[in-house]
């Protein structure tokens, strides 16, 4: 089992192998790539209820399972080798949501990648999410592609088109934060970026200009973002919509995280629109707390 590595931040992509996992694998490639960061894959093998340790009889019964995802996981690696992306594994076992936030931690992850299946209705209340469970509590922004997504997993990393952004705003610090993102990234791509405020169909709401241009001051975005459009209706299925209609490659928002009783209630707009996106998406959770995504380049030679 290799560990990652301690000394810089990186990017930390989780894979169960499934069909969302594989296509998440070339965007997790081209953003350690454009963002300059080190990759850390990581698979959590579903442990027994009561497992604290890798003792004999639990090694006996994962064994058939570890050997493959080590096959597995070699593989990435490799991928990502081959990209000029320096890149290391780790196989654990335990809940998958708490080994991948631990995991996150250790390596100081400037960005979380994986897929999701998207489940829907009580199968997702029964069963839970691994990725909704990491978006409500990681510390650092969350990249999702959903199964449904468009685009082959073998793809090579540097065809992926992630040129228009989409950034959804609902002017919050967290808001802030995502747009912040979104300009960084646009600007190390390049992309376009597109802000979409989206208010209540009977809404009143004055001032939009105002803070349109706030927001655009706040995340230093210059020149990069080329529309700024409010729109009224349901927040997800608007934000849905005019993804597909302006043909964006990313959706970048923020959200509130919100837990428990609450969150049931209330829904959570960022869940619904990575449930339902073409595209992958980027989320920034609470606090608008901003820290570049992208690592300084070491400096070149002096003359």
């Amino acid at each position: 089992m290799k560990a990652p590595a301690r000394a810089t931040r990186t990017l930390l992509l989780a894979v169960d192998f499934s069909r969302p996992a594989s296509r998440a694998v070339p965007y997790a490639i081209k953003l350690a790539s454009i963002l300059n960061l080190s990759l850390t894959v990581v698979h959590v093998l579903q442990a027994p209820p009561g497992f604290t340790s890798w003792r004999p009889a639990t090694r006996r019964s994962l064994d058939p399972l570890r050997t493959k995802a080590l096959l597995e996981l070699g593989r990435v690696v490799r991928f990502a080798n081959d990209h000029q992306v320096a890149a290391e594994y780790t196989l654990l076992a335990g809940v998958p949501e708490e080994i991948i936030l631990q995991t996150a931690d250790e390596v100081r992850a400037a960005l979380i990648v994986m897929g999701t299946h998207g489940r829907s209705g009580l199968d997702r209340l029964k069963l839970g999410s691994v990725a909704d469970a990491v978006l409500r509590r990681a510390h650092c922004p969350v990249f999702t592609i959903h199964a449904a997504a468009g685009g082959h997993p073998a793809v090579h990393p540097l065809r992926l088109n992630l040129g228009r952004i989409l950034v959804a705003t609902d002017f919050s610090p967290s808001s802030e934060a995502a747009l912040r993102h979104a300009v960084e990234l646009a600007k190390l791509l390049p992309a376009d970026v597109l802000l979409l405020h989206v208010a209540d169909a009977d809404s009143t709401e004055t001032g939009i200009e105002e803070k349109f241009s706030q927001a655009l001051s706040a995340s230093q975005a210059g020149d990069r973002v080329g529309e700024q459009l409010l729109l009224h209706g349901d927040p997800a299925a608007a934000i849905l919509a005019h993804a597909t209609r302006t043909k964006a490659r990313l959706i970048v928002m923020g959200t509130q995280g919100r837990r428990g009783m609450k969150r049931l209630l209330l829904g959570s707009v960022a869940e619904a629109v990575i449930r339902g996106a073409r595209c992958p998406v980027l989320v920034v959770r609470n606090g608008g707390r901003y820290r570049r995504l992208a690592r300084p380049a070491p400096p070149g030679p002096r003359h």
